[in-house]
């Protein structure tokens, strides 16, 4: 009987030898911490008298990036340009306004399908705003540094690969200038020439934002 055992022994080992080895399922692919992407859009304050948005309309564009954190968390830094378009209103301050937006923003992002995705947002962040009105021929200006905040949300639909679409909606409070046009006329006799700390005393106002962006992950 061990005469017949070793020969079957060795046929054995080599049949398992020449069995190919079960190949390793492939690793999931890593997900993506990163994006950059650009944005334009528009913002104005709320008017007192009516439902209007259009006071002191402020149109631009700026670069963003984000980073995954744990779970659906994901950060937000971002830098814009807004500049003042024409008044809507003649009773309006006539205020060029500049606007350098500095921001930071924590928030939860979730795939609401396979190519779209929706997220809400808290954040921060400084305004550095070049100001001026005319008075005359002249005009009187300053640069302000305001803090602002904001709360949104918004969708990001997937394009191409890792490139977004996406449009967002906020909610601002951020600094507003409410002064009566009326005193910046120079041949008003009964009114002295303001000063620029009292054409700008800047105050909380409410603004509403929307924005359209392109990102792309790395």
């Amino acid at each position: 009987m061990r005469i017949f055992a070793v020969p079957s022994l060795l046929l054995l080992a080599t049949s398992a030898a020449a069995q190919p080895a079960e190949t390793p399922p492939a690793p999931a692919p890593a997900p993506h911490i990163y994006e950059v992407g650009a944005r334009v859009g528009g913002y104005g304050f709320r008017r007192e008298a009516g439902q209007a948005w259009d006071e002191c309309p402020m149109g631009g564009f700026g670069v963003f990036g984000t980073r995954a954190l744990r779970g659906p968390l994901v950060a937000e830094a971002g830098i814009d340009l807004y500049s003042s378009g024409e008044r809507t209103h003649p009773e309006d301050l006539p205020i060029d306004r500049t606007s350098g937006l500095f921001s930071g923003a924590i928030g939860a992002r979730t795939n609401l399908t396979s190519w779209l995705r929706g997220y809400v947002q808290l954040g921060g962040g400084l305004e550095v705003a070049r100001v001026s009105v005319p008075y005359g021929d002249k005009r009187i200006r300053d640069t302000l540094v305001m803090p602002e905040g904001f709360v949104g949300f918004g969708l990001d639909l997937k394009i191409w690969r890792q490139t977004y679409f996406g449009t967002s909606f906020r909610a601002l409070v951020m600094g507003n200038f409410d002064y009566d046009p009326a005193r910046l006329d120079p041949n008003n006799m009964w009114v002295a020439q303001p000063t620029a700390d009292n054409v700008f005393a800047a105050s909380p106002d409410v603004a509403t934002q929307v924005q359209f962006s392109l990102r792309r992950e790395l």
